[in-house]
């Protein structure tokens, strides 16, 4: 979903669920503190909050993040540069896509809290998608 915004809070508050988008971000943001998250738009398809520097831009995404959050019609999806194997264990697998994980909604976000922000450590830790074994 395209969401064209200024900055982070017009992001958030325009989103179809912007409490769920504030606690995944929030989330986010316990796990990678010392990363500033930042809007990002590449002006036709994609906009997000992203966290990090892209490991592999590609046309119209240098700008993103290695980890980006985006606001979905039915769900937020975090978005990032490492395989899922961590999330296949974890998740249902109709919330787990290559590259990315659905949090559906509030009542998903509680039940797996824990185990978003376990996953979400050993993201970084990760080989992106292109170079997995």
């Amino acid at each position: 979903m395209y969401i064209s915004a200024k900055e982070i809070e017009d992001y958030i508050s325009q989103s179809p669920n912007p409490q769920l988008l504030r606690q995944v971000t929030q989330l986010v943001k316990t796990v990678f503190p010392d990363e500033n998250l930042r809007y990002f738009d590449n002006g036709r398809t994609f906009s997000a909050l992203a966290l990090g520097a892209n490991p592999h831009p590609s046309p119209g995404y240098e700008e993103a993040g290695m980890l980006n959050i985006s606001a979905q019609k039915n769900y937020v999806a975090l978005y990032f540069y490492g395989s899922n194997v961590t999330l296949q264990e974890r998740f249902p697998k109709s919330v787990i896509g290559r590259g990315c994980l659905r949090i559906k909604n509030q009542k998903f976000f509680a039940k797996y809290e824990e185990d978003i922000r376990e996953s979400l450590k050993m993201l970084s830790n990760d080989k992106p998608h292109d170079m997995r074994d």
